[in-house]
């Protein structure tokens, strides 16, 4: 009987000791959530929420490098109430030594970085889709390498009187 329970008794003790050593750790997770609840008097988003998040510009056999496409929703409800939008920051792509040109358009107007009319009053009260399109130039023989750029388009709503 003594041998019985001297050999339980450390068995038992290692048994508790080894699964307390392996016992869990919690684990975090980290949520990252947002979130744009437009107001019911103007609002503008891409169709694509992910549009322009990674967007690639390749080069054809001709030289130039393909557009990068978003088809946008605009309104205004505001009778009077258009949609103007400018460019913030240098739309151009850049190697570190050489810069590329973008254009931005929204339907047919060019962006710049001052604000334009994108959408009139007419046509932004019952809401209306136009396609951002932007393009580079054609890039030089000696133009090569990895061509980044970040800038941000700004919609501003507009009251016309």
């Amino acid at each position: 009987m003594f041998k019985k329970f001297a050999i339980a008794v450390p068995m038992s003790v290692l048994a508790l000791s080894s699964s307390m050593a392996f016992a869990a750790e919690p684990i975090s997770q980290v949520i990252n959530i947002k979130a744009f609840v437009p107001t019911s008097l103007f609002s503008v988003a891409p169709q694509d929420s992910n549009f322009g998040r990674d967007e690639t510009m390749t080069q054809q056999g001709s030289g130039e490098l393909t557009s990068v496409r978003g088809l946008f929703n605009f309104k205004h409800t505001d009778p009077r109430g258009a949609i103007n939008a400018l460019i913030d920051g240098d739309a151009a792509l850049y190697n570190g030594r050489d810069t590329i040109p973008l254009t931005v358009k929204i339907g047919t107007v060019e962006l710049s970085n001052t604000t334009t009319e994108v959408v009139d009053e007419t046509e932004s009260v019952p809401g209306i889709q136009r396609e951002m399109v932007i393009t580079a130039d054609t890039p030089t023989t000696g133009q090569n390498g990895n061509y980044t750029t970040s800038f941000a388009v700004i919609f501003e709503p507009v009251m016309k009187p």
